[in-house]
């Protein structure tokens, strides 16, 4: 087994500046564009939820609760999670958020419109 201070050195040795900096510059392109696919399937989401949400007639102030809420779900898909596993955690996070006072109503219509998931 190695010891801590070898494991230090060798720590130390992998990380200096210019040595992460090209590891970083290497990936920095593709980072790049799986930051702006994923923004703007983010971004798209949000706004249909708040379309949503202001045509319920929603309190504002309630908004980043929904939103933590579609962002959850949203999380999820875009790790590729989907089915039935993909609804069995949607509705753990209606439960969550039902408990924590927001209305089930614009949840499942959030879930279903948004996502395609059914929730109850």
């Amino acid at each position: 087994m190695k010891s801590s201070a070898l494991r230090k050195v060798q720590y130390n040795a992998k990380t200096p500046a210019t040595t992460v900096g090209l590891k970083i510059a290497a990936v920095l392109p593709d980072m790049k564009t799986g930051f702006s696919a994923a923004i703007n399937t983010l971004v798209a989401m949000e706004q249909q939820v708040q379309g949503l949400l202001n045509g319920a007639g929603v309190p504002t102030i309630r908004y980043p609760f929904y939103m933590a809420f579609a962002r959850e779900i949203w999380a999820l898909d875009s790790q590729g999670i989907q089915g039935a596993t993909l609804e069995d955690m949607a509705q753990s996070l209606h439960d969550k958020w039902v408990t924590r006072g927001l209305a089930t109503a614009r949840l499942v219509e959030i879930a279903d419109t948004v996502f395609g998931v059914t929730v109850t």
